[in-house]
């Protein structure tokens, strides 16, 4: 969930009973620590304040954090989907913005699937669909992100879901299955791996791609991406691609998920 205080530079994500703040200007630590503490104020059920101090970067996708106010831990259970998920917001990436597109994934998963989330964090997208599809492969490169994984699975009963800590580039070989459907969220990237979640689908497919899009002018960077995704779709059947905004990350910046549709040859 995303708040707005005051000023349209000041948001803040609610994650369980965190508040994770990001200031679109530079700010005195001072000026940040009473706006953490109006936050608390305002909103009884959050009991720490952090702020972003830097962009998720790494293959392990931990967020730079610092701070502000309340009690001092990261770590926190969240509620999704009919889900609870643990987290540690310092050691994994989650985001509460995308409860809305999980949901319209999951909503598309027909009983008895196999599904493979390729960068599966926590589980925010394993977890529900697993009470659908006849099995889940959830990997991570993350060990914190497995762990979590882990006990999210245990929290929520859920028995058909094999999390493996790994590079997504050593899956084909690592897994040796084939899947009806696969997750790709990783939009700094997931392009690159698209190779290798071709090595894993069935000859009917479907692959929910997301890519971080500029908007240059109207949706022109949406065509420029899904050429991009077209061009690395090399030996399969494209049945169709749709585009779905989910969210704005940055000013004339979006995160697309691109539902590739493959189809028997």
């Amino acid at each position: 969930m995303e708040e707005k205080e005051e000023s349209a530079h000041r948001s803040f994500d609610v994650i369980g009973q965190i508040a994770v703040v990001s200031f679109n200007r530079k700010v005195k630590r001072k000026e940040a620590i009473e706006f953490a503490k109006r936050v608390i104020l305002k909103n009884k059920h959050i009991k720490s304040v952090f702020m972003k101090v830097g962009k998720i970067e790494g293959e392990e996708r931990k967020a730079k954090l610092r701070f502000l106010y309340g009690e001092n831990r990261s770590v926190t259970r969240h509620v999704e989907n009919g889900c609870v998920f643990e987290v540690d917001i310092r050691k994994v990436f989650f985001t509460p913005r995308l409860s809305s597109e999980r949901k319209r994934v999951r909503d598309q998963v027909k009983k008895g699937e196999d599904v493979l989330d390729m960068f599966c964090g926590v589980g925010p997208f394993s977890v529900p669909i697993a009470k659908v599809a006849g099995s889940v492969y959830a990997i991570d490169i993350n060990a914190d992100a497995i762990r979590l994984l882990k006990k999210n699975l245990s929290l929520n009963h859920i028995e058909n879901v094999t999390a493996m800590r790994m590079d997504a580039r050593r899956a084909p070989e690592e897994i040796k299955l084939k899947f009806d459907r696969i997750i790709m969220n990783l939009p700094a990237k997931a392009i690159e791996f698209l190779p290798y979640a071709l090595r894993m689908c069935k000859s009917k497919c479907v692959i929910h791609l997301y890519s971080f899009v500029y908007l240059k002018d109207k949706d022109d960077g949406i065509k420029d991406t899904e050429k991009k995704i077209r061009d690395s779709l090399v030996g399969v059947k494209v049945k169709s691609i749709k585009y779905f905004k989910a969210g704005e990350v940055a000013p004339h910046m979006l995160r697309v998920c691109f539902d590739i549709t493959l189809k028997k040859d």
